[in-house]
């Protein structure tokens, strides 16, 4: 039945009525725009912008160069920005990454109790060095 009475309406009529709806639901999304989405903008957008450019200052004191620091700064704020327009759990897997290489220098807290994990690698290696260098001494003093 309601297929009749659009087929009666007039071209016209049909196109008001859909603008209409259109409309109301560009009010309704208007209304959440300003809310939620305004505040998660305000809070992440600085954020990333703040993680992008201590990434550029980390590759800049690995690799004492401006140059280098900048593109990386800028290729990574341009994918960041690029794979969140698309597929927002990437940028934020991405985001994640960049915090785990800004965080991979910092000195170890160490574990409660026992040792701390860096502590003991580096004891390790120590020991395997240690070794090696009497190998090799040896080796060495037997040679005529």
């Amino acid at each position: 039945m309601t297929a009749d009475l659009q087929s009666t309406a007039t071209p016209k009529a049909r196109r008001c009525k859909r603008i209409e709806r259109e409309l109301a639901v560009l009010r309704q999304m208007e209304g959440h725009l300003f809310t939620r989405e305004l505040v998660w903008a305000v809070l992440t957008v600085p954020g990333v912008a703040a993680l992008v450019i201590l990434v550029a200052v980390k590759t800049h004191w690995l690799s004492g160069s401006p140059a280098l620091a900048a593109t990386i700064a800028a290729l990574t704020g341009l994918g960041v920005w690029w794979i969140g327009r698309r597929w927002l759990w990437l940028s934020v897997i991405i985001v994640f990454g960049l915090v785990l290489i800004l965080l991979e220098d910092l000195p170890d807290i160490g574990d409660i109790g026992g040792g701390s994990a860096k502590e003991q690698r580096r004891l390790k290696l120590e020991r395997a060095i240690a070794r090696r260098e009497a190998i090799l001494a040896q080796l060495d003093g037997r040679r005529p």
